[in-house]
């Protein structure tokens, strides 16, 4: 009887992991069909990446991570000095993942950026909807932006 129960227990936990699994997989396939991306396959470090289909296009990759620091997050890199463009981009699939509005999702970004900037450091806005990190290189102002629902 009691290692029926174990056995139970183990097959029910393994059943939860993979469902968590598809679904972030689902998501990523969802966030790249919406925004005319590639999604990759799992990569070990558990991300997905969110890559443009080609090299004409302009359009900017993401990282989807299943087991991110607020569950599944968005992970984005900006080019040099991100532009107003990017920040769209980021609100776009932000909108995806969290079900919040996009303009929304942009304003969040570009001010959690700007502190990041003026602070030289990681920032995180407190009491916003979202789980929100942002930090930006000294050597060249790209934005390293990892966002979540609350």
């Amino acid at each position: 009887m009691r290692s029926l129960f174990w056995i139970t227990l183990l097959l029910w936990m393994l059943s939860g992991t993979a469902a968590r699994a598809d679904e972030c997989e689902a998501k990523a396939a969802e966030i790249a069909g919406r925004l005319g991306l590639d999604a990759g396959a799992r990569a070990r470090d558990n991300s997905i990446a969110l890559t443009a289909r080609s090299d004409e296009d302009d359009a900017y990759g993401a990282y989807l991570l299943c087991k991110g620091p607020f569950g599944m997050t968005l992970r984005y890199l900006s080019p040099p000095a991100p532009t107003s463009t990017w920040f769209e981009f980021v609100a776009r699939a932000g909108t995806i993942l969290t079900g919040l509005g996009s303009p929304f999702i942009a304003l969040e970004a570009r001010n959690c950026v700007e502190n990041a900037r003026l602070r030289g450091g990681p920032y995180r806005p407190p009491g916003t909807a979202l789980r929100m990190v942002c930090s930006v290189s000294g050597n060249d102002s790209r934005a390293d932006v990892s966002l979540a629902a609350r």
